[in-house]
């Protein structure tokens, strides 16, 4: 490859991971005010509500959205789908009530069913990388970063002029990463045989149950998911109550989360990860023993020592999981698989944000304690069974990359 094509590539990259950045910056500042303003009415069970809502889409939709992006330019769609986000969180800033509010996370996490796969299928293409873990890295990078700029924005434009300025802000981060797509016009050839685009939406899941080390970990990751997530309901009550704080502690909390992450995704990019899968597993036990550390702590200085190692962790299941599928993977089922990965892992958040709903608003700390024990033990569980089917059983001829994470 010549230079100047190299360098062509590489600009294109850089300017759709700052579309990624920004328009993550922009949900980072809406979630955060949102969650807050739904927190004020005392009730855990519509945060819970607006996390579950958020998923639900690209739970039910995953099938379909993979489909899609296998049978479609999936560069245009996340063009199309970035400037429906932008329209659906303008309306919002404009009728910020509790039915809008809730309505509108829901489209905007119907649009996100196609958007979050299409960036995770086109950043490895964009970047020209061999391996695909430098390239999940880049793209876990630009994620982080904006959960660290996010939040602090958030809290802070909440505590000092409201919600709508807020959700404004995220409105105007879609419309320029949909703009910033349509001007690089990223690109992803697709085969076209004629057939419906809908048919085969199931392949994906298919695939994945296929895959022996994928369904070995895919129990406990479940689990883990399932506990950890809780946290996300119990954090805006563990900030109110036994932290004695406000919506900008809110957002500095969160935004150690993404710091933890960023470098995180920093330092696991470095490398390729041979087996993937025990990356996640280890990423889930690091985190359970964060978030349970976490939940015992009385100073909000402590506790974010304790979501900045929490963030590190899940970057590096995150990452973990995501070359995981890439590398076992075919390329014309690359987006079906991307989408039943994502699918099977968002439906356990759900699972989580209702258990959050129930138990978050009047035990924040027992939450926190329990999500980490339950994360901490199901990890360790999962590499026992690893360790124990690996040397036991061979292996089924997965590709083979230079650099082991042991």
């Amino acid at each position: 490859m010549s230079t100047d094509v190299t360098q062509v590539r590489r600009g294109a990259a850089a300017v759709f991971l700052v579309a990624v950045f920004v328009s993550a910056v922009g949900d980072e500042i809406a979630a955060i005010a949102v969650m807050f303003h739904l927190a004020e009415t005392g009730r855990s069970f519509l945060v819970a509500a607006l996390l579950v809502l958020q998923l639900v889409p690209a739970v039910l939709l995953a099938p379909l959205a993979g489909q899609l992006l296998d049978r479609r330019d999936a560069g245009r769609m996340l063009a199309l789908v970035s400037g429906v986000q932008a329209v659906v969180v303008l309306a919002m800033s404009a009728w910020p009530n509790t039915a809008v509010l809730l309505g509108g996370s829901t489209l905007v996490g119907l649009c996100a069913a196609v958007s979050t796969p299409a960036a995770i299928v086109l950043i490895p293409l964009l970047a020209g990388e061999a391996f695909p873990t430098r390239a999940n890295g880049l793209l876990e990078v630009s994620r982080s970063a904006s959960t660290l700029a996010g939040p602090v924005v958030g809290g802070v434009l909440v505590a000092s002029i409201g919600l709508r300025p807020a959700l404004l802000v995220d409105a105007v981060s879609f419309a320029l990463a949909a703009a910033a797509i349509v001007l690089i016009k990223v690109r992803r050839p697709v085969d076209d045989d004629g057939r419906v685009w809908w048919t085969g939406a199931t392949d994906g899941i298919k695939f994945l149950a296929r895959q022996t080390d994928l369904r070995t970990i895919l129990p406990i990751v479940v689990i883990t998911v399932s506990a950890s997530s809780m946290v996300n309901v119990a954090l805006v009550f563990l900030v109110k109550g036994p932290l004695h704080s406000g919506a900008t502690a809110l957002g500095v909390l969160t935004a150690a989360w993404g710091v933890g992450a960023l470098v995180g995704a920093a330092l696991g990019s470095r490398r390729e990860f041979r087996t993937p899968e025990r990356v996640v597993l280890v990423g889930a036990g690091a985190m359970g023993v964060a978030i349970l550390a976490y939940g015992l702590v009385n100073a909000v200085v402590l506790a974010v020592v304790a979501a900045l190692a929490a963030g590190a962790a899940n970057a590096y299941q995150n990452m973990g999981m995501r070359t995981a599928v890439q590398i076992r993977t075919p390329n014309e089922l690359l987006g079906r698989a991307h989408a039943a990965a994502g699918s099977i892992v968002n439906s356990f958040f759900l699972v989580g944000f209702v258990l959050g709903g129930v138990f978050a608003a009047g035990n924040p700390r027992a939450t926190f304690i329990v999500s980490g024990a339950v994360t901490v033990a199901a990890a360790a569980v999962g590499l026992v069974l690893m360790a124990a089917r690996r040397a036991t059983v061979p292996q089924d001829g997965a590709a083979v990359l230079p650099g082991d994470l042991n």
